[in-house]
């Protein structure tokens, strides 16, 4: 097992779990009205925020590697959906952080947000947090590899695009970014709930209408999920496709996704994916990268029988991340 103990996300209360899905639902809505239950953005070890100080990452971390892994977790979530049981030890729990740092010599760190603000929002928090990090921590960085679940990978390219347009001192050392479900295509889900909303709203009739207004207390964050990620904050989801969110071109990208059936080619993996997010539109056999997606085939992974949370806490989606990490290091 890794020395990090910190890289250790069992355990988690459940009255974490509740805030987390509470700011998942209705989090700009607590930022807004200046609430205590509303989560700030930071690095989390042992379940509590790890101050922006050297002093407490070398307390934290007693060997800082060159080499920084950073987990950033999905909607209604918390660091604590990347625990999973160690298949070498069933009496442990584990995570993607730990076993990276474990066999490649990652240090592992994991952000905590508040899932219900714009993506937008927490890309900027995001870059805000990088740029803290490479001042605080105990030694250079000199690779930093993304893994984002579900909105957690939105984040992460709003937080490579700010830190690009801006020339962050971080992003030159972004080496490579995985997508765990990430709905970069946006979620239907998300968009038939909104579809919903308005038809209820619509019907002149007072009960549909509160039923309407009850669908419409959902956060931005959720709002946002039902189409492809916009590069400013105010853009509208409406905007034409050539203004989605750009892709950091010096990354390297890959992205996993999973199907609620045994075959990917299914009617119900190809209408539901893995539940909430659809199969991204890539030809899996093409030898050029796609206009939406700058990946080719070899750096996309699909998980069959794989729901939209097991993304992030399956031994078989680590052993994928890790072949990946690995073909880069024997590379190097």
């Amino acid at each position: 097992m890794s020395d990090y103990r910190c890289a250790s996300t069992s355990a988690i209360p459940w009255t974490v779990w509740a805030q987390s899905i509470v700011n998942g639902a209705v989090g700009d809505y607590l930022v807004a009205r200046q609430n205590g239950l509303g989560i700030d953005m930071a690095l989390y070890a042992e379940h509590r925020p790890l101050p922006m100080t050297r002093e407490a990452f070398r307390q934290a971390y007693p060997r800082p590697t060159p080499k920084v892994c950073l987990l950033v977790h999905g909607l209604g979530c918390n660091e604590g959906s990347w625990s999973y049981r160690d298949p070498s030890s069933l009496e442990h729990e584990t995570s993607y952080g730990a076993e990276l740092a474990t066999d490649l010599g990652f240090t592992p760190l994991f952000v905590r947000y508040n899932t219900g603000l714009s993506i937008a929002r927490n890309g900027q928090s995001l870059a805000a947090l990088l740029t803290a990090l490479l001042e605080v921590y105990p030694v250079p960085i000199e690779e930093l590899v993304f893994i984002g679940h579900s909105m957690g990978g939105l984040v992460i390219r709003h937080a490579c695009y700010v830190g690009a347009q801006h020339h962050h001192a971080w992003v030159p050392h972004v080496r490579k970014a995985f997508y765990l479900g990430s709905p970069h295509e946006g979620a239907p889900l998300a968009w038939l709930s909104d579809v919903a909303a308005q038809v209820l709203c619509a019907v002149p009739h007072p009960i549909t209408r509160l039923i309407g207004d009850v669908f419409n207390v959902r956060s931005q964050g959720i709002k946002e999920l039902r189409a492809a990620p916009r590069p400013h904050a105010h853009a509208h989801l409406d905007a034409p496709p050539h203004q989605t969110l750009p892709w950091l071109s010096s990354v390297q990208h890959y992205l996993i996704y999973g199907t609620l059936a045994s075959d990917p080619e299914h009617l119900v993996s190809l209408l539901l994916g893995d539940g909430l997010v659809v199969v991204p539109s890539i030809p899996p056999t093409s030898a050029k990268k796609s206009d939406l997606y700058p990946i080719l085939p070899n750096q996309l992974a699909c998980f069959p029988q794989t729901d939209h949370l097991q993304l992030a806490c399956d031994p078989m989606v680590y052993q994928q991340i890790y072949q990946w990490c690995a073909t880069h290091e024997r590379s190097a």
